[in-house]
């Protein structure tokens, strides 16, 4: 699970700003649901909400995350390329600034913290950590050499890797790759490094924005899956009770033989003379492919997707296309979900309102919630209605964006509010209304000037 994030120079991110995931009070009546402890003590939120006005800054944190999970997992194979974010830009001479982000994580019970430092165009320094007790062990560091481009990496003393397994890494690491991205492209045995990456190829699932269409994501998973299928027909009978079953299978396109022509690139096929790009998605465990290898040929499978509905007049079978936007998007939303309940993973999502009514998005995060173990969600939402749930939503775990006279974002949370600002129980959505907890946009009047 994520403890805390720490983001500096990152898009609109300009100082410093922390989103802490730990729980801010010792005990609470809704720790069953939303706090997961661990040996140490350390207490963690499973669910986390960023509100605020647009081009606050509240898709910026999301994308970190997800900037990270690339560079953590999907190396960059090139030296010549940059890496893929832009730095606060609302100064001189931005590109000469040093970005930084500090991730501390629990892996196996046990707490790590992981620090970069990065421009536009390089790694500049890594290490990585664990808390076995109160001092750190650290696992590896890294510096680089800007100029000559060239990595040198030192593991910790605790740490047992052979020379040449060391060096097989320090080769394959370019000056714009991390570390643990080099391993996972490497054929290397250092056995603290396998364990975290194969954590976190199960753990970060991805983000999900307005316009993801997970359809063929979810669809996928209940054809290989009859329990998962089971487990939807009972997620989709919450959103329309009339839904009484989710059919999903699948067969070969007519005509849709691909053959893969010596491209390393698996997004590019040709079918006949014409190169096409696929729906294949990007690499992790949230977004799959359904283009099928067979033989030393590519098969493209579409889906059909069929929901049963009961009604007065008899038993029907409506296909997804067919239902309203609403429930296309709670259907794509229910693979995810099955993988945050199932296993224990990060879910980033923004805007989670997007085409679901209030109580169903509220229905959502509750099933999240009562059924997960050590899954984590972030959303980012412009849902307010949410705050008058005193009874759901907690201060500590609610966040805000503001954009501040320079351009920059600041982030902070409802608990760092007192009593004066915020008493105990008071209604949050009433101060928010307000304007005591800011991240509100300043609209003005309505009448917009005529020259």
């Amino acid at each position: 699970m994520i403890h805390y994030i720490k983001i500096k120079n990152f898009g609109p991110i300009k100082d410093e700003v922390e989103l802490n995931f730990e729980s801010e009070y010792s005990e609470d009546i809704y720790d069953d649901i939303y706090i997961s402890a661990f040996p140490d003590g350390t207490r963690l939120l499973k669910l986390a909400y960023i509100y605020g006005a647009n081009a606050s800054g509240k898709t910026s944190i999301l994308r970190v995350f997800e900037f990270l999970r690339q560079l953590l997992l999907t190396p960059i194979q090139n030296k010549s390329w940059s890496l893929d974010f832009e730095p606060f830009l609302f100064c001189k001479e931005p590109y000469s600034k040093v970005s930084s982000i500090e991730l501390a994580f629990y892996v196996n019970q046990i707490r790590h913290v992981y620090i970069a430092t990065f421009n536009h165009d390089a790694i500049l320094t890594e290490k990585l950590s664990f808390f076995s007790s109160v001092k750190p062990t650290e696992i590896f560091s890294r510096i680089t050499d800007a100029e000559k481009r060239v990595v040198s990496i030192q593991f910790g003393s605790r740490i047992k890797v052979p020379a040449k397994e060391r060096d097989r890494l320090e080769s394959n690491t370019l000056h714009n790759n991390t570390v643990l991205g080099a391993f996972a492209k490497t054929n290397a045995d250092i056995p603290e490094l396998n364990a975290l990456n194969l954590w976190l190829n199960d753990f970060f699932l991805g983000m999900i924005s307005s316009g993801s269409d997970l359809v063929e994501s979810t669809a996928e998973l209940i054809v290989d899956d009859p329990k998962a299928n089971k487990w939807l027909n009972s997620f989709m009978n919450k959103a329309d009770r009339q839904i009484s079953r989710v059919i999903a299978s699948k067969e070969k396109s007519t005509g849709a033989m691909i053959r893969q022509h010596g491209n390393s690139n698996p997004d590019y096929l040709t079918q006949g003379s014409f190169v096409r790009h696929t729906d294949i998605k990007p690499t992790g465990a949230l977004l799959t492919p359904h283009v099928m290898y067979g033989g030393g040929d590519l098969f493209e499978y579409k889906r059909k997707i069929e929901l049963t509905h009961h009604t007065k007049d008899g038993v029907f079978n409506l296909p997804l296309d067919a239902e309203s936007s609403g429930t296309q998007r709670y259907f794509a939303l229910g693979g995810p979900l099955y993988k945050l309940v199932h296993t224990n993973a990060l879910l980033l999502v923004d805007e989670l309102e997007t085409s679901l009514h209030p109580d169903l998005m509220k229905h959502f995060l509750q099933s999240f919630l009562a059924n997960s173990e050590q899954s984590q969600m972030l959303i980012t939402t412009h849902n307010v209605s949410l705050m008058e749930e005193i009874d759901f939503i907690r201060k500590d775990a609610l966040w805000f964006t503001e954009k501040k006279a320079d351009g920059s974002v600041d982030l902070y949370s409802a608990a760092d509010f007192d009593s004066s600002v915020i008493r105990k129980g008071a209604s949050l959505i009433n101060a928010y209304r307000a304007g005591r907890l800011g991240a509100k946009p300043n609209l003005g009047s309505p009448y917009i000037a005529q020259e």
